[in-house]
C-alpha cells in the first residue's frame, strides 16, 4: 500500500470484509497467521476481564479493579517504539513467536499457582497486575511485528485488504474475550479461566511456528537508519496521520472512563453476577461483529469522513444510555450500541492510517498509533480509577458520555475534508 504525499488528498479503497475472498485466507500460511492473530487477541480480551474479577476476589477495592485495566496498555506505552523499530528490522515470525513464548509462560503463573493450593481469595493483587503486564508486553512485540507481516503474505497488490482481515481478527479477540471470560468466571471461576487464555496462546505459538512464508523484513532493513522515534516522526510528517492519530487518542481518552470500569459496573452498580456479565459482554461482543462487518458496505456508502463522523456520534448516545442504565437488561441494550459503534470506528480509522504508511513503515506506522491510542486509554483508566474512589461507577461513566460527545462535535468539523 503505498504512502502519499503529505498535504496530499489520498484515496482509499474501500475496506473489505473478512469474506472468502480476503487474500489472508487464500493461503495456509495465511490462515495461520489470522487464527494466530484471533488468539493473541482472545487471549487479551479475556484478561479484561478476569484480572480486575481476580482482584475484586482477592479483597481488592473498585479502584484498584479499574486499575488493573491498565495492564493492557502501559506496556504499549512503554514498549511500543522499540518493538516497532524490531517489528521493522528483524526476522518478523521470529519476534512473534518469541512473543507468544512470553505471554504464555506468564498466563500460566497465576493458574499453576491456583493448582498448587492457593486460594484466589489469597492472590497477592501485584502478583495478579505482574502477569497481566507480562502478557500485555508479548503482546506489543506481536502486534508490531504482525502489521509488517502482512505485506509478505498477501503482496502489494492486496495490501489494504490484508489489514483490513487483520484489523478484524483482533478487534473479533478483543470483543469475544470479554465475553468468554465472563462466562468463564460464572463456569469455573476467574483463575481457571486463565487456563483457557494460555492454551489459546499455545495455538497461536504452532501456528505461527509452522508459518513458511518469509515474513520479512528484507534488503532494504539493511539501508534503513534505526531510530527508536522514527514511528513518531512518520505520522508527524503526514497530516491526516496527525489529525487521525489525535482523534483515536482524545476517543480513547474518554470512552476508556467506561470500558476501564465496566466490570465492577456490571457487578456494583447493575447487580450482575458472572453470567449475566458475560451474556452482557457476550451481547456486546455480536453487536461489535454487526458493526466491523458493516464497516465495508458503511464506507462505500458514505466515506470514510461519514463513517468516522457517525460512529463518534452514535459511541456518544451509547455512553450517555450506559450511564442512564438501572439493570442489566439497559446497561445490555446501550453497551450493544456502543460496542457496534466502536468497532466499526476503530476499524476505520486503522485502516485510514494504515492506507497512509508505505510497506516498509507499516510496524512503525501501526504501533504508534496503537501507542498513542493506549496512552489516552492508560490515562482514561487512571482517571476512572481516581473518579471511582470518589463518586459512584455511574457518575464516572455520566463524564465520560459529556466528554465523548465533545469529541464528536469536534470532529463534525475536523474530519469535514475527509
Amino acid at each position: 500500500m503505498p504512502g502519499t504525499a503529505s498535504g496530499a488528498r489520498h484515496q482509499v479503497a474501500p475496506v473489505p470484509s473478512l469474506a472468502v475472498r480476503n487474500a489472508l485466507l487464500q493461503t495456509a500460511d495465511g490462515r495461520r497467521f489470522l487464527i494466530a492473530q484471533l488468539m493473541d487477541s482472545l487471549g487479551s480480551g479475556l484478561s479484561s476481564v478476569l484480572l480486575p474479577w481476580l482482584v475484586l476476589d482477592a479483597g481488592g477495592t473498585s479502584s484498584e479493579a479499574g486499575a488493573a485495566y491498565l495492564v493492557g496498555t502501559i506496556p504499549y506505552v512503554l514498549l511500543g517504539l522499540p518493538a516497532g523499530d524490531i517489528g521493522d528490522h528483524h526476522h518478523r515470525r521470529r519476534v512473534m513467536t518469541v512473543g507468544v513464548c512470553g505471554q504464555l509462560a506468564a498466563a500460566l503463573v497465576i493458574p499453576l499457582i491456583v493448582l498448587s493450593g492457593t486460594d484466589g481469595a489469597e492472590l497477592p493483587i501485584a502478583l495478579i497486575y505482574a502477569s497481566g503486564l507480562c502478557v500485555t508486553a508479548g503482546r506489543v512485540f506481536v502486534d508490531a511485528a504482525s502489521f509488517g507481516a502482512v505485506a509478505r503474505l498477501v503482496g502489494s497488490r492486496h495490501f489494504v485488504e490484508g489489514q483490513a482481515g487483520l484489523s478484524f481478527v483482533w478487534s473479533l479477540g478483543l470483543l469475544v474475550g470479554p465475553a468468554l471470560g465472563g462466562v468463564l468466571i460464572g463456569l469455573v471461576g476467574a483463575a481457571n479461566g486463565l487456563w483457557v487464555q494460555a492454551g489459546g496462546f499455545a495455538v497461536a505459538l504452532v501456528l505461527l511456528a509452522s508459518i513458511r512464508t518469509d515474513l520479512g523484513p528484507g534488503q532494504e532493513a539493511r539501508h534503513r537508519q534505526r531510530s527508536l522515534t522514527s514511528g513518531v516522526r512518520l505520522v508527524l510528517h503526514q497530516p491526516m496521520l496527525r489529525l487521525l492519530t489525535a482523534l483515536g487518542m482524545a476517543w480513547n481518552l474518554c470512552v476508556n472512563l467506561i470500558y476501564s470500569l465496566l466490570v465492577v459496573f456490571a457487578r456494583t452498580e447493575l447487580g450482575a453476577g458472572g453470567p449475566e456479565t458475560g451474556w452482557m459482554l457476550a451481547i456486546g461482543a455480536g453487536a461489535g461483529l454487526v458493526g466491523g462487518i458493516s464497516t465495508p458496505a458503511v464506507h462505500r456508502r458514505f466515506g470514510a469522513g461519514r463513517a468516522l463522523r457517525g460512529g463518534l456520534v452514535v459511541t456518544a448516545a451509547a455512553s450517555a444510555g450506559l450511564a442512564l442504565s438501572g439493570n442489566i437488561w439497559q446497561g445490555t441494550i446501550c453497551f450493544a450500541l456502543l460496542e457496534g459503534s466502536a468497532l466499526l470506528f476503530i476499524t476505520m480509522l486503522i485502516s485510514e492510517r494504515q492506507t497512509l504508511a508505505k510497506p516498509g513503515e507499516q510496524a512503525r506506522v501501526g504501533i504508534t498509533g496503537r501507542m498513542a491510542a493506549l496512552l489516552a486509554a492508560s490515562l482514561g483508566a487512571v482517571a476512572a480509577s481516581l473518579l471511582v474512589a470518589h463518586m459512584p461507577p455511574t457518575s464516572v461513566f455520566a463524564l465520560s458520555a459529556v466528554a465523548t460527545t465533545v469529541v464528536a462535535v469536534v470532529a463534525q468539523f475536523a474530519l469535514r475534508d475527509l
